[in-house]
């Protein structure tokens, strides 16, 4: 008996009720439900103009969109540099050779990085990620840096290298302590070795010393073997980067934070508070370069030739001293050179030479409308 009534009144709701367009343009955004109840649940009496006209999805042959999960880019490693293109290097590229642990290795990506458009240089690198100079399976640094040497146009030697030595003994029958005086003196003839090899090759060498920590033993044992790098300064061709001041906050105490090589703060030190991120090693190879410059001058582009105490001038041809004191006797007699000679203010200073009478720089004004020249010369000679 309900079942024939609810027919009947669809049966009238389609001979009365609006056209099947207009019912289609009302129904056509969203389904129409019909609260049902007892017997007559799943039963829809619109079902047939439903599916006749469906909705708006179904008529233009589209499928509900589904949401696409995006999926996040992997994360770059702390310390890893970024994509960048480079210039492809000319066959006869002059070659930085950069020796050492995990922290060598950073600052050959900053190079690579501070190069990446000069054409006449490239990095080649020697280093061992958890190597140093102590501990088993040491490197021998020496001879794989005069291999590559002597196999290719090096034209200087970058080392950062020490952090992968705390804590390691010398092996021996007898280990070697860490941090003994024995320990000492072994690590600085490993280091006084390198650099010994290195110069016999007559390639100058940029050592760059290790940077400031949180914790206090660390620091005490990073400043001793930053000594021992500082002392290899003796020998003019070797250049010790002290990075430790710049790694400070301006306070003087620890921070993982500071200005990048373009001024802007940012995170410069890894979780651990020893290692760098990518800015942090750009920055070390910021000061790095500098020196190389110093040291090479140019890298094969236009420069002038400048004193090395001076960090906008650029040394062209490696010459660490000022080439206007060659003209007053050499480099080995600098020391001994009057600087308050006329010589050395002329040459070295710029200052002009006093003035004489009758030559024709003389700066002094006539006296009575006759000229110094005229004064200088007879009248009737």
């Amino acid at each position: 008996m309900h079942l024939s009534r609810v027919a009947l009144v669809a049966v009238l709701c389609l001979s009365f009720g609006p056209s099947p367009d207009a019912f289609a343009q009302q129904t056509e955004d969203k389904e129409i439900i019909v609260a049902q109840s007892g017997l007559l649940r799943g039963f829809n009496p619109f079902s047939p103009l439903q599916k006749l006209f469906g909705n708006k999805e179904r008529r233009r042959g589209q499928q509900p969109q589904q949401q696409v999960k995006k999926r996040k880019a992997p994360a770059r490693a702390a310390g890893t540099p970024p994509k960048y293109e480079a210039v492809a290097k000319d066959e006869n590229a002059g070659v930085i050779l950069v020796v050492g642990d995990r922290m060598a290795r950073g600052v050959a990506d900053g190079l690579d990085f501070i190069f990446s458009e000069k054409p006449q240089i490239r990095v080649e690198r020697i280093t061992e990620d958890k190597l140093g100079f102590a501990g088993e399976g040491a490197p021998d640094w020496s001879t794989r840096a005069l291999a590559k040497i002597r196999g290719d146009d090096v034209k200087a030697v970058v080392v950062m290298i020490g952090r992968q030595d705390l804590g390691k003994p010398f092996p021996g029958e007898v280990p070697v302590e860490f941090m003994t005086q024995e320990w000492i003196d072994s690590f600085r003839n490993k280091v006084e070795g390198f650099v010994r090899v290195v110069r016999q090759e007559k390639k100058p060498i940029v050592w760059a010393g290790l940077p400031p920590t949180n914790t206090e033993t660390v620091n005490a044992d990073f400043t001793q073997l930053n000594s021992i790098f500082q002392s290899l300064t003796e020998d003019r061709r070797v250049r010790y980067v002290d990075i430790w001041d710049i790694f400070l906050a301006e306070d003087g105490s620890y921070s993982s934070f500071g200005p990048d090589v373009d001024g802007k703060n940012t995170r410069l030190r890894t979780q651990d508070r020893i290692g760098f991120t990518w800015p942090g090693y750009q920055k070390v190879a910021f000061f790095v370069d500098r020196e190389l410059l110093r040291l090479l001058g140019g890298y094969g582009g236009l420069a002038f030739e400048g004193i090395e105490d001076d960090p906008n001038f650029i040394v062209l041809t490696g010459r660490t001293t000022s080439p206007e004191a060659l003209l007053l006797g050499g480099e080995d007699d600098e020391g001994t050179v009057n600087r308050n000679s006329s010589a050395y203010r002329f040459f070295v200073k710029g200052d002009p030479l006093p003035p004489m009478p009758g030559r024709v720089d003389d700066p002094r004004m006539a006296v009575e409308g006759t000229s110094v020249l005229e004064e200088a010369i007879p009248s009737g000679s």
